[in-house]
């Protein structure tokens, strides 16, 4: 009978599974698949790791150039934060403190903080810069990324 059971578990599991259709999109339009959500999904990352998490990632990435002491940065460490929980799996969100990070600041060409630049296979694909909302930030990514806006 335990046997049964088991079977029928088993079974009630990969039924539902199957027909759920794959990775459900969430209501902000972001769909992904099985990604782990930490406490903050953002990367820091800095000279010595750019070429790793970003350049060399087949996923899109956003980079966030901030400083610190900067308001609108510190503004923005929120709105990025939850940008990048919710569009885990589909974009890598990292960040790099300028400060400490001149000669990527000088290659990208950021006059700004907080900066945001989008890379698609390892190409700067467009930037922005300024304090901005989550959803003008996401809008912002997915019309780059050509993907509909809600």
């Amino acid at each position: 009978m335990k046997d049964l059971v088991i079977g029928f578990l088993i079974a009630l599991f990969v039924s539902s599974y199957l027909s759920s259709g794959g990775p459900t999109p969430y209501q902000n339009g972001w769909t992904f698949g099985n990604a782990a959500v930490g406490p903050d999904a953002v990367t820091d990352v800095n000279a010595g790791t750019f070429q790793g998490e970003v350049l060399d990632s087949h996923t899109p990435v956003l980079v966030e150039f901030w400083a610190q002491g900067d308001q609108h940065s510190l503004n923005m460490k929120q709105p990025v934060s939850d940008l990048a929980t919710e569009s885990l799996g589909f974009l890598h969100v990292v960040r790099v403190d300028g400060n400490a990070n001149v000669a990527l600041v000088t290659r990208y060409d950021i006059k700004t903080y907080p900066a945001f630049v989008l890379f698609k296979d390892g190409k700067a694909v467009n930037g922005t810069s300024g304090e901005m909302a989550k959803k003008e930030l996401e809008n912002w990514v997915k019309r780059e990324l050509d993907i509909p806006v809600n």
